[in-house]
């Protein structure tokens, strides 16, 4: 049965089992897709499932004249960025609002903690996403730069000017 074939059968007649025959002949494609970008089995895992939810809901989207594999795949690779998005940002929600033992650190380092969680929520998103990528996803370089669509150097060149920017505004909260 061709891809056109199965769609109608589920858009039009609302047809389970031809979803499933989907799901069947594209999972291998969708979840190495949600991998290569997650590089985490189990949140690929996750990717997959969002992403043939959303492919089931946005079927009508779907231009029957060309393959169903063009269309899952970007699919997945939006599903993958998006969670991988939500789960730095509840990463750093968690890290910023951790509490770290008194009796561990310095009075001086926990100052300087709280002024690089300061300096950090001052940035501006994309800048934020950048460290947090690299710093607490601990992303390689060539990683950031494909989630992010930059190309490597300009991603290397982007960590040094926000090191620099970060350094600054916390040497300004301390004068």
């Amino acid at each position: 049965m061709t891809d056109k074939e199965l769609i109608t059968r589920i858009v039009v007649h609302h047809d389970t089992e031809a979803f499933s025959v989907v799901m069947q002949k594209y999972s291998g494609l969708v979840f190495s897709t949600a991998l290569s970008i997650t590089k985490n089995y189990n949140i690929a895992q996750e990717v997959t499932q969002l992403s043939f939810i959303k492919a089931y809901k946005n079927l009508h989207h779907w231009r029957s004249g060309t393959s169903l594999a063009p269309y899952l795949r970007m699919i997945t690779h939006n599903q993958a960025l998006d969670t991988l998005k939500s789960r730095a940002k509840e990463r750093f929600e968690d890290i910023a609002s951790t509490q770290i033992a008194e009796e561990n650190y310095t009075e001086e380092h926990h100052r300087l903690l709280e002024a690089m969680d300061r300096a950090i929520a001052s940035l501006p998103e994309e800048e934020r996403e950048i460290i947090e990528l690299h710093y607490y996803q601990k992303l390689k370089i060539k990683q950031i730069a494909e989630q992010t669509g930059q190309s490597d150097s300009n991603i290397l060149v982007r960590l040094h000017r926000i090191r620099t920017k970060l350094k600054k505004l916390i040497e300004n909260e301390n004068d």
